[in-house]
């Protein structure tokens, strides 16, 4: 199995490559690109960022099914181009959020984001509302640490698990959580490299979604291994129409 995993900014997560490595599959290999290309910077956490650099996610994605890759796991919390992707492409597309949402409600009755500050966790909750998981979610709170300066050459990893933390007790002691999700993938990689026991740290699991989204796109390629659908091409993820899609890829100078 190939899995390509697409980091949707100018940047790729530190940790995230040596993580992914020790969870994976004996038979799974995978890579990992950014849209630097495309997209400069190293955050994306702001509505008009979110929407530019969907563009570049895309084109890995559809580059990733013309190479072969058997699945596409798209690496940020606020599952850029996720939905768009899946119209596009008929290999297995998963993304952070909404896989550790879905393995949240199998965890637990209630669950919670820690979230880099207020207006992006705002964002997240209006993703979670729209796949329909709301219903276990209880809080967000955010541990105040722009996405630009979660990189280790702007703040010590210290000082980012210390703040998450933080946070992240107060969604188990004060609002109930049962489980506890990093909202930015760069925040969860680092306690999935340097604390071995967050639970016995916040009180409750805390649920890296890279590594629940990468293990998602193996057991979707698996599915599809099996003559089980990527998705349902009834209604919501039906493909595009081709004439159009031609037109429009001509018209921008890319290839059909």
């Amino acid at each position: 199995m190939k899995i390509l995993v697409v980091n949707p900014f100018g940047d790729t997560e530190f940790h995230g490559e040596e993580n992914l490595a020790r969870i994976a599959r004996r038979d799974t290999e995978f890579d990992m690109v950014n849209i630097a290309d495309m997209y400069p910077l190293r955050n994306n956490q702001w509505l008009y960022f979110r929407y530019m650099c969907t563009d570049g996610t895309l084109e890995k994605v559809m580059w990733a099914e013309k190479q072969g890759y058997d699945a596409v796991f798209i690496s940020c919390n606020l599952d850029i181009g996720l939905h768009e992707a899946r119209q596009l492409v008929d290999i297995p597309v998963t993304a952070t959020l909404e896989s550790a949402a879905l393995v949240s409600h199998m965890m637990g009755a209630a669950f919670s984001l820690v979230t880099v500050d207020h207006q992006n966790g705002k964002i997240q909750e209006s993703l979670l509302n729209a796949y329909g998981l709301s219903d276990h979610f209880v809080s967000q709170r955010p541990f105040d640490i722009d996405a630009n300066d979660l990189y280790p050459d702007r703040t010590p990893p210290g000082e980012v698990i210390e703040a998450v933390v933080d946070a992240a007790r107060r969604c188990v002691e004060e609002d109930g959580a049962e489980v506890v999700v990093p909202g930015c993938t760069l925040a969860g990689s680092v306690l999935t490299h340097d604390v071995p026991d967050v639970e016995s740290v916040i009180g409750a699991p805390a649920l890296d979604g890279m590594v629940t989204g990468f293990k998602m796109a193996e057991m979707m390629a698996d599915l599809r291994a099996a003559g089980v659908p990527t998705v349902s091409r009834r209604g919501w993820f039906e493909k595009l129409p081709a004439g159009d899609f031609e037109r429009l890829r001509k018209f921008h100078g890319r290839p059909v």
